[in-house]
């Protein structure tokens, strides 16, 4: 994301879609009105993966035969998930500490299929020009940290919930690939395909002896497909009071999520959005999980990670026989110090005809987690 003034304020000039191929941004563009108001950051989009089409053509020529050599029989994900803004990020830049993890960082997710041939330019470029923190919560990012592998996975297929975040109207991204209803067994199939691929370039890129820790809140619904590529896979379920997740995510939508629109989507279609979303989810989560191995799933509330911190990993790790926590434990404490004095954003009051709404379709979550719910 370019700035305008650094460590200040920052205007988003980029777009997701730059990296895509040709071919996806047609598709896109095929099964997507894009509103008129909109269409300048479409063209520049269409200019953008025309500039990156032969780098992405050279990567994929070096690396398809390397490719075929990862596998993760041996040693499957670690995956991190929750809905969004109930402390996966953190979550995950916690764990990543752990040095026998590897993570898809800002650099590769950005710049997915040409990260291989464009590393030793792009990376320290990147490092320049993107903000010092997240536009949503000020948490301190660089070419390195941590990301989210829906990112790069919206530049290589309309398989991605996230595409959502560019086409709002058309909500059958998130249906079908994120809760995968009204799917196919092809499309499925098809979604496995270039998962699994993603995942084994990411692997490639960061490191293919090391385990993959994945943070995605896109996953939640996925547990059952996860578990059918990976099924001694790892699960780290992580919740937060409802009321605090819709805040913080109408904040989401506010600095990050609209600037990617490529239709208008009103604050009231939002609204309806984030409600719905968390809904299926949810509840998918909460109905799968029982396919989760009882040693491979384990659950922790934002509020326990945030107040014991380092009690709550050591019984994480005894729960899920991850080893070597002792190991960690300094580099966990270490990276403690050094956000100490983060403050989080201050959430804002949810409206009366909002929280009728959150108290009766979300009622299932207050109760499956222990929340009050509030009138």
């Amino acid at each position: 994301m370019t700035n305008k003034r650094k460590d200040k304020e920052y205007e988003v000039t980029e777009h997701q879609l730059f990296i895509s191929s040709f071919k996806h941004w047609l598709r896109l563009k095929k099964e997507n009105k894009i509103a008129p108001s909109k269409k300048k950051m479409a063209r520049k989009i269409t200019l953008f993966v025309i500039l990156s089409a032969p780098f992405s053509w050279l990567q994929s020529i070096l690396i398809a035969a390397r490719l075929k050599g990862i596998s993760f029989k041996e040693n499957p994900p670690v995956f991190v998930i929750g809905h969004w803004r109930s402390g996966t990020t953190h979550l995950h830049y916690l764990l990543s500490q752990d040095k026998r993890f590897v993570y898809l960082d800002s650099f590769q997710a950005f710049f997915f299929r040409v990260a291989f041939v464009s590393k030793g330019i792009m990376r320290p470029l990147l490092a320049k020009l993107m903000p010092s923190t997240r536009l949503q919560d000020n948490v301190k990012i660089d070419a390195h940290s941590p990301q989210e592998e829906e990112h790069p996975l919206t530049n290589l297929t309309e398989k991605s919930g996230m595409q959502i975040f560019f086409f709002p109207k058309n909500r059958s991204y998130f249906d079908k690939y994120n809760v995968f209803e009204g799917t196919t067994e092809k499309e499925i199939k098809d979604w496995k395909k270039v998962y699994l691929k993603m995942l084994k370039q990411i692997s490639l890129f960061q490191g293919k002896k090391k385990q993959l820790l994945l943070k995605n809140p896109h996953n939640t619904g996925r547990v059952k497909i996860l578990l059918q590529l990976f099924p001694n896979a790892k699960f780290i379920f992580i919740h937060r009071n409802p009321y605090e997740v819709y805040s913080s995510t109408k904040y989401l939508y506010q600095k990050a999520v609209k600037t990617q629109f490529l239709q208008e989507f009103s604050e009231k279609e939002i609204e309806e959005r984030i409600i719905y979303c968390y809904e299926k989810s949810m509840q998918k989560y909460l109905n799968d999980k029982h396919l989760i191995p009882e040693d491979s799933l384990y659950e922790i509330s934002f509020t326990q990670l945030e107040t014991q911190p380092i009690n709550s990993l050591e019984k994480m790790y005894s729960e899920l026989n991850i080893s070597d926590f002792n190991k960690n434990k300094t580099h966990f404490k270490t990276y403690l110090e050094t956000v100490k004095s983060y403050k989080k954003n201050q959430l804002v009051d949810i409206p009366s005809e909002v929280k009728d709404q959150i108290n009766t379709r979300w009622k299932f979550a207050f109760e499956s987690w222990k929340y009050e719910i509030v009138d």
